[in-house]
């Protein structure tokens, strides 16, 4: 916990210079974040209830008998209300085309309604205001988005900077296993719908098939896997942009929350600063000791570049990308490898819209803090006692040099010319 380097040494910045993110700068960055009402989290779970109960006032009435099989033409609105919350969590550009379209189709069955059809009635309409909000709160995340990446980027000025030489692994395959598993996903799914169309198209009119299981069961699978696609792809996108060529670079600072998750701060040296966004810190994200800045005695480099417990502050790092909910970006810091070498480490991780946090306020903490402190406490205590040995041997003429019988040669001797008042009034 303690092998963090505070500040970054000369060595670990760039050619040129690495402008600081002002506290000013990332507190206006972080105002522009879409309010916590259409955030992705809350906006989520907020959806969930009013889709199950559009859902429910929907079927209410008692089904229509297809004349030929199982009725296809509400489907693929099913399957976008069903995956509504999910979508609006994970890609919200998705959600953006699609609750226009599924807005569309529910008025047009509205129309066709009978009057007497109350509860579908209601469905109808809480269907349509839950893809109104769903479209604001999307378009107000990317707009977010947007003006954040804005400000990151004046804030890093014009200068630009090469990503480092040596990535994770994981940074190189970004999205793909969520890739894979919602294509594995959608395959499944379009596989039981053909089973379950072929079976319907060539059943006896007589005797319709009614393939309402297999309908069920893809829907199921469709709605994860079609989030899971859409944000791997969003992973892999972002990830690849950062290959697009020289990247905007800042100074920030990284505080642990917990062994699950950390936060950006702006300026290290600013312990007014708040926690901007949060990222997962594992160890597939991170490529450790990738190159040696500094060497020598523990004790030279402890007090020249102290370490500290990043659980209780900041330490410093140069960042590469512009951050922003759903954004990639590298960070390289500098920590001690054993206690004679400094390195630099390089994290890659994907940036999350987190917004609740357990940390405490700043303090300092770590081995170099610890030596700090001890030092002082020593000092303080050697000037004290230097202190209270001159007052109890020169002090006042009662304790030092006692009674008149008692200050002859010996008092003259040991309290010398500096004490010579308070020896010689002693009658």
């Amino acid at each position: 916990m303690s092998d963090k380097v505070k500040y970054l040494p000369e060595a670990a910045i760039p050619d040129g210079g690495v402008p600081v993110w002002r506290t000013e700068d990332a507190e206006r960055w972080r105002k522009a974040a879409v309010p916590a009402v259409f955030g992705p989290v809350f906006g989520a779970w907020a959806l969930v209830l009013p889709v199950f109960v559009a859902i429910v006032l929907l079927g209410w009435g008692d089904p229509q008998v297809p004349d030929r099989g199982t009725s296809w033409d509400g489907y693929p609105a099913a399957v976008l209300l069903v995956g509504l919350p999910l979508w609006y969590r994970m890609i919200p550009a998705a959600t953006v085309l699609a609750t226009p379209a599924l807005a569309g189709y529910t008025l047009f069955e509205l129309a066709g309604l009978p009057a007497s059809d109350g509860p579908g009635r209601v469905g109808s309409w809480l269907v349509v205001a839950l893809c109104g909000a769903a479209f604001t709160g999307a378009l107000l995340r990317l707009r977010a988005r947007r003006a954040q990446c804005a400000l990151a980027l004046a804030a890093a000025g014009d200068g630009r900077r090469e990503l480092p030489d040596e990535l994770p692994r994981r940074h190189r395959r970004r999205g793909l296993p969520m890739i894979l598993t919602g294509g594995g996903l959608c395959l499944a799914a379009a596989a039981l719908l053909w089973w379950a169309l072929a079976r319907d198209l060539g059943a006896d009119p007589e005797h319709p098939y009614d393939a309402t299981g297999q309908q069920v069961l893809a829907l199921l699978l469709l709605v994860p896997a079609t989030a899971l696609l859409g944000r791997g792809v969003g992973a892999r996108r972002a990830a690849r942009r950062l290959h697009a060529g020289p990247q905007p670079a800042l100074r920030v600072g990284i505080r642990g929350d917990s062994l699950t998750y950390s936060w950006l701060y702006a300026d290290v040296r600013d312990t007014s600063g708040k926690p901007l966004i949060a990222f997962r810190d594992g160890v597939e994200n991170t490529v450790r000791h990738v190159r040696t800045l500094l060497g020598g005695s523990e004790e030279r480099l402890r007090t020249e570049h102290h370490d500290v417990n990043w659980f209780c502050e900041p330490f410093e790092a140069v960042l590469y990308g512009a951050p922003f909910e759903g954004a990639e970006v590298v960070l390289e810091y500098a920590a001690y490898y054993g206690n004679t070498r400094i390195t630099t480490s390089v994290l890659a991780v994907p940036l999350h819209p987190r917004r609740r946090h357990g940390l405490n306020p700043w303090r300092a903490a770590g081995r170099s803090a610890v030596l700090k402190e001890r030092k002082e406490r020593a000092a303080h205590r050697a000037k004290a006692a230097e202190s209270g040995s001159g007052t109890s041997g020169c002090g006042t003429s009662s304790s030092g040099c006692g009674s008149s019988s008692s200050c002859g040669s010996s008092c003259g001797s040991s309290c010398g010319g500096g004490c010579g008042g308070g020896c010689g009034g002693g009658d």
